[in-house]
């Protein structure tokens, strides 16, 4: 069963956008969500860490609680990217180890005014 909302599900069913819902234990106990996005195609010239020209990762979104009417926030991506000069992109940070994975931490922070619950989702997310 899915622990996306609707709207979401809609979306991403008339897209034909690939993905998975994944869950895990944090070391806490608590519930972790994300939606993962194999193949991403995205736009930039890009490389991967260890060299070559990169049109596609695997992106993750990890979904907070309360989702939908709590903003999204970030995002992951495998492999790690560089920009073409070999340089980090802007706002990435660290190595952080999801879902059995060591993901590129991209931080995107939307303030809470751009966040509109009942219209925003992964539509606009993504």
């Amino acid at each position: 069963m899915s622990f996306l909302p609707e709207d979401d599900q809609e979306f991403l069913a008339e897209s034909g956008i690939m993905h998975e819902e994944l869950t895990e234990r944090t070391p806490e106990g608590s519930e972790r969500r994300g939606v993962l996005f194999p193949g991403f195609a995205f736009v930039g010239n890009l490389r991967g860490a260890t060299g070559g020209t990169f049109e596609r990762c695997d992106l993750l979104v990890l979904l907070p609680n309360g989702y939908a009417t709590t903003k999204l926030d970030s995002f992951y991506t495998v492999p790690r990217l560089k920009r073409a000069d070999g340089t980090d992109p802007q706002s990435t940070g660290s190595d952080t180890p999801l879902f059995q994975k060591t993901w590129q931490f991209w931080s995107r922070h939307l303030d809470d005014k751009d966040w509109r619950v009942g219209i925003d989702g992964l539509r606009t997310f993504l």
